[in-house]
């Protein structure tokens, strides 16, 4: 396969077609030229609906169905397969109820799946989550293939062969280790044997493409992919926080499924005499504009919680929930009142989107401002032990509505009202802290795909305004066994090696950062310093010295006194602090900092 890439904006190709491919299809007696067609999701926790998000509300089974008979209609030599993860409960489902209910969508969404059309599904561990009696016999009765070439189980089977297009196409599932506790006397084997094994069958067994349908993890998806020869493609339905839809990893391709199935996945393969010679992958949205397919629609109740049943400034109840016969009955909503401390006059950013946010959660929302330097203002400051402003205080019989739960995690009981956790909420004034100007604080992890989009944006304000004092603090805390990052160890040493930089060559620092947030393999750090003028060496030595503990306990100081340990997170001006996910655009933090825009260069 050419490593030669091409991006399209709706997809993106991976190879090109050689001469010999157009011949083929001219000359079809000379080459052997076919191509097939793998759509796939994984990890959709019988998500019956599109998610309830305000800007991209995509998915639903109904559209799902809709999207795939189209695909069909133009490449009828076409798989559907799903990697694990579809089953209701477990951890992974913010949608999760009670046994019952949660059984009764995963019974649902089988039966979508056979409408669909789906030839196999890989087995996880939360397909036991209603136990291995049930799985057993939902795999049993399912005109689809449940797949684990690693676990024994009557139902189950290692792989399937389709025949498309003149080819035999293999699928192989995988399952994680995780079934081990879910199921006694269960013991998922170990991956790499058990796929190498099963390569090996399916190649005997005259297949001319492995595709394997994972629920191991991206970590591990990698590894396989490095370590077992013969896969081709592994579909991957527990992928890390990334935007990108596959990642070329040696000879094989790593695809992603979508969460909760949002979108579909759609992987075109184009052989010439069996050999791949190009692959496309698309990420699908499945948004408002794809109809929902009548006769699935039909097949899926109308609500299954409270929660389903939406509309302003009303309260829904889902009656007869997870049945053909659910309803939805709205009525006027219950009073509730909430309380906002800050300071007289002020316009607090994007407060308003914060409020919308609570009222649609309680239509009946009834908001009252507080002036903080009032004598009720600055007890209430007191009884909270507030920090920060705005304080939200929320009446405590909010707790008897159903929407309460989406808060509780970020509520604390004082007196008779919740006070909100600032996490919740948005942008937030020190209290009592003194204003600098000119000065940005930019709290973020050295992982993530969130930080190149953050630090170009800073790079483009930067150069715009060469009096704003912008610092970056990393995210490490420090433990009584010495410091920890949130992705761990190898974030860690890179939160080092930046320390290092920023005092050695700051001149350096934002070139190598962006450069790493691009290539995050630890084995790149180096590549990046030399293509900067870094001394790897120089950097290194530091960053394994007592220094670089030194200069990171420094640089995360004031995470330390601030209690920062998420980000990326702005600190404007010294006393204000905004999630950094609000801004995309170097004119909105200007008007954030209080700066005039910047001259633009004639041209």
């Amino acid at each position: 396969m050419s490593l030669r890439l091409k991006v399209e904006s709706k997809f993106q190709i991976l190879g090109i077609l050689s001469l010999s491919s157009v011949l083929c299809s001219l000359f079809s007696g000379y080459c052997f030229a076919e191509k097939i067609t793998i759509l796939y999701t994984g990890g959709t926790h019988a998500a019956l609906y599109h998610c309830d998000c305000p800007h991209q509300p995509d998915g639903g089974v109904a559209r799902r169905m809709t999207k795939v008979k189209e695909l069909r209609k133009e490449n009828p030599d076409t798989i559907l397969v799903d990697a694990g993860g579809f089953f209701a409960a477990g951890e992974l489902d913010e949608h999760s109820q009670d046994a019952q209910l949660d059984k009764a969508r995963t019974e649902i969404n089988l039966k979508a799946l056979e409408l669909m059309g789906y030839d196999a599904v890989a087995v996880g561990d939360d397909e036991f989550n209603f136990g291995r009696d049930y799985l057993s016999a939902q795999a049993k009765k399912s005109r689809i293939a449940f797949l684990s070439c690693n676990l024994k189980m009557d139902g189950l089977k290692p792989y399937l062969i389709k025949k498309v297009s003149g080819l035999n196409v293999a699928l192989i599932g995988l399952t994680n280790p995780q079934v081990n506790a879910k199921s006694a006397g269960l013991e998922a084997g170990d991956p790499y044997q058990a796929l190498a094994r099963t390569i090996s069958e399916v190649k005997r067994n005259k297949a001319d493409v492995v595709v394997v349908l994972s629920y191991l993890g991206e970590e591990e998806d990698t590894k396989l992919i490095t370590q077992i020869d013969g896969v081709d493609a592994i579909i991957c339905a527990k992928p890390q926080d990334t935007q990108e839809p596959f990642s070329k990893i040696g000879k094989g391709l790593l695809v992603r499924a979508s969460r909760q199935g949002r979108r579909l996945g759609k992987l075109d393969i184009e052989l010439e005499n069996k050999k791949i010679k190009e692959t496309r992958v698309e990420d699908i949205r499945l948004s408002k504009e794809i109809a929902d397919w009548p006769q699935l629609k039909k097949q899926v109740p109308a609500c299954f919680e409270d929660s389903a049943c939406r509309k302003e400034g009303l309260v829904g109840k889902c009656l007869n929930p997870g049945k053909i016969s659910s309803s939805c009955a709205y009525e006027k909503p219950k009073q509730i009142s909430l309380l906002v401390i800050q300071p007289k006059d002020i316009k607090v950013l994007h407060q308003e989107k914060f409020l919308s946010f609570l009222r649609k959660l309680f239509p009946g929302l009834q908001v009252n401002f507080i002036d903080s330097d009032s004598a009720p203002g600055k007890s209430w400051i007191v009884k909270t032990q507030a920090k920060l402003l705005p304080v939200y205080l929320i009446a405590k019989d909010v707790d008897t509505q159903g929407e309460f739960k989406d808060i509780k995690d970020f509520a604390e009981l004082k007196d008779d009202y919740y006070c909100l956790s600032p996490r919740l909420s948005g942008g937030l004034i020190f209290i009592g802290r003194p204003r600098i100007a000119n000065t940005l604080d930019v709290f973020m992890g050295t992982k993530g795909n969130k930080g190149s989009e953050v630090l170009s944006l800073l790079r483009d304000l930067r150069a715009g305004h060469k009096e704003l004092g912008i610092k970056l603090h990393y995210l490490a805390i420090e433990t009584q066994n010495g410091f920890a990052a949130p992705a761990g160890i190898a974030e860690l040493e890179e939160d080092m090696r930046q320390v290092c930089i920023a005092k050695y060559q700051p001149d350096k620092l934002w070139d190598y950062a962006l450069c790493r947030f691009k290539n995050q393999d630890s084995s790149w750090w180096e590549i990046c310093a030399e293509q900067f003028g870094i001394n790897p060496a120089a950097i290194k030595k530091c960053a394994l010295s007592q220094e670089g503990l030194d200069l990171l306990r420094e640089n995360t100081a004031l995470n330390k006194e601030l209690e920062m340990s998420i980000g990326p997170v702005f600190l404007v001006n010294n006393n204000e602090v905004y999630a950094a996910k609000n801004f995309s655009r170097v004119e909105e933090l200007e008007k954030l900092l209080g700066l005039a825009p910047a001259k633009k260069d004639k041209d």
